[in-house]
């Protein structure tokens, strides 16, 4: 979406690097010269210093920029440190993983300190080796570091390196027990070890960090990851947010100060990203993020809006793939200002047989995000590998429309409704959703309402240019010929002689058994049944249940593919002759 000029008020003197930045040395995506698809990669995961054996050269760390030459992403956000406080490279002012380890409990994190120490003591710092990288590219590149980090005991958890001697060292910091009942949905990392920033001494210590990231190197920002792993909830206890609010507000323009100051000294435009749960002040509140005046007060350059429903406990896992996050508060909130929206999208699908999101899911949840205004789109999963990695040709051409609205619109889609990942058991959560998340018992006469929005201008393409719509509803425990179901699409019964149904009960699959039991139902819609653009409705009624089998009937998951031909007779499949 190119909506604003994001620096037109710079100035028509500004010198070219400030108004530019690096990524002015290549074409990318985002046509208003800022940000427009950005990769997040925590730094660990797909990198050398998990994956690559000691020792190390700085060409084992430039891949991480390196793969993503030409690839359509403009941004690398890059993490420059873990949850427990401390950081993966030459900090002056912070902690390095393993400095505080003498026999270590994890191989893989022992791997990582010793390639970070190696490169170090070799004379590389980390960071600035991709930062130079990057720039050299035509890449912009933004460290960031999680705003609230959590400590333990080190007894416990001294073994794996991730957590600082500061943390540990400062029990009377810490968060504590929460009595509030929304404490109960807080995800794993929000415990009562997750450090207090009412304290002065936390806000310094980020501080100090934050601003090595601007002063030291010549970064083209920061993000403020509000998150913990992409999981949110209050750096304080809930009764404390309202102390909390101001306080954060407080703490970033301060940042904005020393983001202005550095990039006064650089010469190069400093920006500053939050990461921060989509839905608007619904959402915002909880935690304490007065994100309308962090906006109004130009403290921060864009929102990377992403999903709140991740949360992971030792009691249950809220854990599904978000395509339609509500986006339009934040998109009118900015509007007429400088500050961007970005959609944040995590492609953890976590079904039996397909674990990440495909191609056509990402554009879609891509689609969306342009439809509601969106400035960019990114990828924000610690390690987006939905293939392997190094990635594939596939997960190339996955990334190479994501900065395009106007090629996404006759692209591949497949949306899906919310649905819990498999294994996840828990659709409560402290971040409410709109709709019901799946999978939900069918209650015999009592339909059940699932809404899907596309971005789709169906109508415009017609029959000519679309080859196949086609949605599919996934039902547990039934059988055809005993149960009866009955299928509306936006209030047009589909019938049962349209129908494709694909058996799974006991379907045996190379090295698995499919599960759960059931059938899934597929309607190839003609072109008066098409979806519409924006909401459609499905209803799923169980007219009739079998009274000789207790199990209930479910609706498990709900599934619209839409596919396009590239013109009128131009087959994807033509007749082999």
């Amino acid at each position: 979406m190119k909506r604003r000029n994001f620096l037109r008020t710079m100035g028509v003197s500004a010198p070219a690097v400030l108004s530019g930045g690096a990524a002015s040395a290549t074409a990318g995506p985002s046509a208003d010269g800022e940000p427009g698809v950005f990769f997040y990669d925590d730094g660990r995961h797909a990198s050398g210093l998990y994956q690559f054996a000691p020792p190390l050269e700085p060409y084992d760390l430039t891949f991480a920029v390196d793969q993503l030459v030409n690839s359509g992403v403009d941004t690398l956000i890059y993490s420059a440190g873990l949850e427990g406080g401390v950081v993966q490279y030459d900090s002056a002012v912070g902690e390095k993983w393993g400095d505080n380890v003498d026999v270590w409990s994890h191989p893989i994190f022992y791997r990582a300190a010793r390639n970070l120490k190696q490169l170090i003591d070799d004379g590389h710092d980390p960071l600035k080796i991709l930062c130079d990288r990057a720039h050299e590219k035509g890449l912009w590149f933004l460290p960031t570091l999680p705003l609230c980090i959590v400590g333990g005991d080190r007894s416990q958890g001294g073994g794996y390196g991730r957590m600082s001697d500061f943390v540990y060292e400062h029990p009377e910091y810490y968060v504590g027990s929460d009595s509030h009942p929304a404490a109960s949905e807080l995800g794993r990392f929000f415990g009562p070890a997750r450090m207090n920033f009412l304290r002065a001494g936390v806000r310094e210590e980020r501080f100090r960090l934050f601003e090595e990231l601007l002063v030291r190197y010549e970064s083209d920002g920061v993000e403020v990851d509000l998150s913990i792993d992409n999981e949110f909830g209050p750096f304080c206890r809930f009764e404390e947010v309202p102390k909390l609010a101001p306080i954060l507000t407080e703490w970033l323009a301060r940042l904005r100060e020393a983001a202005d100051r550095t990039q006064r000294d650089q010469q190069r435009r400093k920006r500053i990203y939050v990461r921060l749960p989509a839905g608007g002040e619904a959402a915002w509140n909880i935690p304490g993020f007065e994100v309308g005046r962090w906006v109004s007060e130009g403290l921060v350059d864009g929102l990377i809006c992403i999903t709140a429903s991740k949360k992971e406990t030792p009691e249950n896992r809220r854990l599904m793939l978000d395509q339609d996050l509500d986006l339009r508060p934040s998109v009118e909130l900015t509007r007429g200002t400088n500050c961007r929206v970005l959609m944040g999208f995590r492609g953890y699908l976590g079904r039996q047989l397909e674990s990440h999101a495909t191609a056509a899911m990402t554009h879609a949840a891509a689609a969306l995000g342009y439809e509601q205004g969106a400035d960019g789109f990114g990828l924000c999963d610690g390690m987006w590998a939905p293939n392997g990695w190094p990635w594939t040709e596939e997960d190339y051409e996955t990334l190479r429309l994501l900065g395009h609205p106007d090629l996404l619109a006759t692209a591949d889609k497949h949306y899906v409704a919310r649905s819990l990942a498999r294994g996840a058991d828990s659709t409560e959560g402290l971040f409410p959703v709109k709709g019901p998340i799946l999978p939900q018992v069918l209650h015999e006469g009592k339909p059940l309402r699932v809404t899907l929005r596309v971005a789709d201008d169906l109508a415009r393409w017609g029959s000519d240019r679309v080859e196949s719509v086609r949605l599919a509803i996934r039902l547990t425990n039934i059988e055809l010929d005993l149960d009866e179901v009955h299928v509306r699409w936006n209030g047009e019964l589909l019938s049962d002689s349209a129908r494709r149904a694909s058996d799974l009960h006991f379907r045996v699959m190379e090295n698995t058994v499919v599960g759960p039991y059931g059938y899934v139902l597929e309607y190839a819609l003609p072109p008066e049944q098409y979806p519409l653009l924006g909401e459609n409705a499905l209803l799923v009624t169980l007219i009739k249940r079998d009274p000789k089998i207790r199990a209930a009937v479910a609706a498990y998951d709900v599934d619209l593919h839409i596919a396009y031909r590239r013109h009128r007779h131009f087959q994807s499949q033509p007749i082999h002759f």
